[in-house]
């Protein structure tokens, strides 16, 4: 997931809630305007023990994680429910995966997307950037620990690296990789002095590193490395567990070397809880409940910060002629009214944590599917808002796609009365899916490897031809290296349910970004590598291939605009194609990096700029925007 969430973010300027003048920005006819901030929420990644200002453990620290804005920690005392705000020391740093105390009661994090390891005294409130012992090229840490002697062990993303640092002496130690292709490591300290460190995903380990000895020893034989996902943790026994999500049981390590099948480990693991039994968890990103099991008694605790902003993943048009759009981590659902200029963050809209990447209308509900795990919810807007998967409730959760749809990002509904969603595959896999479901009867279908060892990037519907186009990516699953080169394009049959065609439209793109349809029959699409191109449905013939001459066109961008031509989406334009003469124009330069998007509603454009919805108006009379070819 980090990786494509690092894909997404630039970094942000200072936005201003203003209407950009007429031509101020060259290629501008109309103007642009900054409707503000939909959602003003942190994700949390966390929730620990750790020391007070006195060093004592009673109080409760929330690791939080936002865009553009440093990471902070919320210190919580769980007896007066007053709470702290503590802003990490780097704006580059926005969230941390890992949280471990040293001997002297200071706090540790190892943050993204630089890999810093940053350090938190309790006791003078003030953090420390300790540098980045992973090295330069890492993006985050996955996670950090404290060994028994008083040593912090790390390890990171991309290179699966594992390092250590020493706080009393403050030499910091790189053991390179410890795996030669996988990408994340995650160690936990052992009591013995080893380092276990958890390999993910595509081939999954357990490499056991001796920190005397400098050595690494790999506890699953080559021949049974699996992708999938490896929970290691360490139990209040001082052992430690492994269960790999391929197998349904657990196993313990023992003598650093043999893994031994255990029957029940349920009560070897701790809890969240304080030094005095009391245990605690958070609701929804928003209430900290603490329970104390010897008096049955619950607090709840509504948290209190101040957030830059969530990140805008996706947007779309309701079935109620509103903008709606998702927030990425945490996801909400939010919702901008253009006659009444409102923008409402609606709240959660799936069981899924991550953000929606799909939306489309059908009927006069909204579908959203979401990461991960391809979580399809509804939204009726006519109705009150009560999230949940009971029958009335919404939006409400209906069902969970699969592995192969993991990251769904693209959706089209309304073909033949269902909805059809193509996307990636879970962490560690290759080859995605067309995922179908009926409304009607609640029932869903999925159809992996329709192109083999890629995934589903972008779909568009030809009603002329009744038939879907689905264009490709060589990516796989996050922690996969890509096994075919070129992105396909494909034509599905929905009443069938099968693939009829299959076309390499440009040769050396890997994804295919974006695909529209027109109403002649005539499929366009656009690439990664800055390329154009025409599908003649009918005759399954490439019609032509040609420049874009935009960088960095956005996913899921291309759509009918309010007159004959396609509008799309790049990182600094928005442009438009002409299905006439393909002629590819620009319409207007924006006065901010355009990183998510796009809804057409009548004649107005809307994009997502770091934490801020845009709006972007047509031009009355476009007959002549200046012209990139």
């Amino acid at each position: 997931m980090a990786r494509e969430i690092r894909s997404c973010l630039v970094p942000f300027l200072v936005f201003v809630s203003v209407f950009i003048p007429l031509n101020l920005i060259h290629g501008a006819s109309l103007g642009f305007r900054d409707l503000g901030v939909p959602v003003r929420e942190a994700v949390l990644w966390g929730a620990y023990v750790g020391p007070g200002k006195a060093g004592i453990r009673d109080t409760i620290y929330l690791s939080f994680g936002q865009y553009g804005a440093p990471l902070f920690l919320l210190a919580v005392n769980p007896d007066t429910g007053e709470s702290l705000q503590f802003n990490g020391p780097l704006s580059t740093e926005m969230g941390s995966w890992g949280y471990t105390v040293d001997h002297e009661n200071r706090i540790y994090c190892g943050s993204y997307y630089n890999g810093h390891l940053l350090r938190f005294d309790p006791k003078t409130e003030a953090w420390e950037d300790l540098g980045q012992p992973g090295g330069e090229k890492e993006s985050f840490i996955c996670r950090v620990t404290t060994a028994p002697d008083g040593k912090i062990w790390g390890g990171t993303f991309p290179s699966a690296t594992l390092f250590s640092y020493d706080p009393k002496t403050g030499e910091t130690r790189n053991f390179g990789r410890m795996d030669p292709e996988q990408f994340y490591c995650y160690p936990t300290a052992g009591e013995d002095g080893l380092i276990y460190c958890a390999i993910q995903f595509a081939k999954v380990d357990i490499v056991v590193f001796d920190p005397e000895k400098k050595t690494k020893t790999s506890l699953i034989p080559v021949e049974a490395r699996k992708p999938g996902r490896v929970d290691l943790r360490k139990g209040i026994d001082g052992k430690i567990y492994v269960k790999l999500s391929t197998a349904d049981f657990w196993l313990r390590v023992e003598e650093g070397k043999t893994l031994v099948v255990v029957s029940d480990p349920g009560g070897s693991f701790p809890k969240s809880a304080l030094p005095d039994g009391r245990q605690f968890r958070v609701i929804d990103n928003k209430t900290l409940r603490v329970e104390d099991p010897a008096t049955e008694k619950t607090k709840e605790i509504s948290l209190k910060y101040d957030a830059a902003g969530s990140f805008i993943f996706t947007l779309g048009t309701g079935p109620d002629s509103r903008i709606y759009g998702s927030s990425m981590l945490p996801l909400r659902l939010f919702v901008h009214d253009p006659g009444k200029g409102s923008l409402a963050n609606l709240g959660k809209a799936s069981l899924a944590t991550g953000e929606v990447y799909s939306m489309a209308p059908l009927g006069d509900k909204l579908y959203l599917c979401s990461y991960p795990e391809g979580r399809l919810s509804v939204y009726d807007p006519r109705k009150p808002l009560r999230f949940g998967e009971e029958e009335n409730a919404n939006p409400r959760d209906l069902v969970s796609l699969g592995e192969g749809l993991y990251r769904p990002r693209a959706m089209i509904a309304g073909p033949h009365g269902k909805v059809y969603v193509g996307g990636y595959p879970d962490y560690g896999l290759h080859g995605g899916a067309i995922g179908v479901y009926d409304p009607e009867k609640g029932e869903k279908r999925i159809y992996r490897h329709i192109i083999p060892n890629q995934s589903i990037a972008s779909l568009a519907y030809s009603k002329k031809w009744d038939l879907l186009a689905a264009g490709s990516s060589v990516r796989g699953g996050n922690g996969t290296r890509p096994l075919e080169k070129e992105a396909k394009l494909i034509l599905w049959d929905p009443k069938q349910e099968k693939k009829i065609f299959e076309i390499v439209p440009v040769s050396e793109a890997k994804t295919i970004r974006s695909l529209a349809a027109t109403e002649d029959g005539m499929v366009y699409g656009i690439t990664d590598n800055e390329k154009g191109f025409v599908l003649d449905v009918e005759k399954r013939v490439l019609k032509k291939i040609f420049e874009l001459g935009f960088k960095d066109p956005l996913e899921i961008s291309l759509q009918t605009g309010p007159d004959t031509r396609l509008y799309g989406l790049a990182q600094g334009a928005i442009f438009a194609i002409d299905p006439r003469s393909d002629e590819v124009s620009l319409i207007a330069k924006p006065p901010v990096s355009i990183e998510s998007g796009m809804a057409i509603l009548g004649r107005k454009i809307y994009f997502g700029s770091g934490a801020h919805l845009w709006e972007f108006e047509l031009p009355p009379e476009p007959a002549s925007p200046e012209s990139k070819r």
